[in-house]
């Protein structure tokens, strides 16, 4: 596996949605259910997921404080 500084921005999006995505899942939650807490459209949080969408710094923080993690751990490879 790469590590953070030798992917692409396309990389780097796909491991981090991908990261939060285990996360989620772990808590038991579905991307319904994450939107709901976070006030956000389940499709943007899919999209954020499947690297589609780059998520500003303030909705990694409302993500994580609603995981109950820091952010820093959307970043572990």
């Amino acid at each position: 596996m790469k590590t953070l500084v030798e992917m692409n921005d396309q990389d780097f999006l796909i491991q981090l949605g991908k990261r939060i995505a285990t996360l989620r899942k772990a808590k038991g939650y579905s991307q319904l259910d994450l939107g709901s807490i976070i006030d956000m459209e389940k499709s943007n949080l899919s999209a954020i997921e499947n690297g589609r969408q780059n998520p500003s710094s303030l909705t990694l923080k409302k993500i994580a404080d609603a995981l109950q993690v820091k952010v820093i751990n959307f970043f572990e490879v």
